[in-house]
């Protein structure tokens, strides 16, 4: 299906984030001492700054073009767009005391808990809805990437996924 405006990009984004948000809300159901979808959800600009803790944030990144040979041999190829969405998932992480010393392994598991439950949120949630088709509808394919951990920084601690989607772009009509 083809898109309609220079706007559709920011709408696969929202949709992402709309997905990613859900999946983070399946958490408390599981185990009610976890958190859900941390207030701060957006959609970024870019990478975001692990600035604020206890965000989730998707972002665009790179769009590429791969060229798709047609079955029988043609005069013309088709182009295919490629776009990488983001999500940026991180909570607070505990931090060395004023002296120094490391935060206990109370603190260090029971953050790792939460980040964990994030991870495998995010990854099966946003596979689930993929297979039932109720998530990049108007994606030709969908390009999973490795699901990476955040280096703990500045007590921010979290995770980072990269989806690659097929993304159609719009048609424009030119006068002669």
């Amino acid at each position: 299906m083809a898109g309609v405006s220079p706007t559709d990009l920011h709408g696969l984004a929202i949709e992402l984030l709309e997905a990613a948000i859900d999946a983070l809300d399946t958490i408390p159901t599981y185990d009610a001492t976890l958190q859900g979808t941390p207030e701060r959800a957006f959609v970024a600009p870019g990478p975001v700054a692990l600035d604020c803790c206890d965000q989730l944030a998707v972002h665009v990144g790179p769009i590429t073009e791969a060229h798709s040979a047609p079955e029988f041999p043609a005069a013309s190829f088709a182009r295919v767009q490629r776009v990488d969405l983001t999500i940026t998932a991180s909570r607070c992480v505990p931090v060395p005391g004023p002296n120094g010393n490391p935060p206990s392994v109370t603190e260090q598991e029971a953050a790792a808990e939460q980040i964990n439950a994030d991870k495998w949120a995010l990854w099966n949630h946003i596979y689930n809805l993929i297979a039932h088709d109720l998530l990049f509808s108007r994606c030709c394919d969908v390009i999973w990437n490795p699901l990476v951990p955040l280096q703990p920084n500045g007590g921010c601690g979290g995770s980072r996924l990269t989806i690659t989607v097929c993304f159609d772009g719009y048609e424009e009509i030119f006068s002669t």
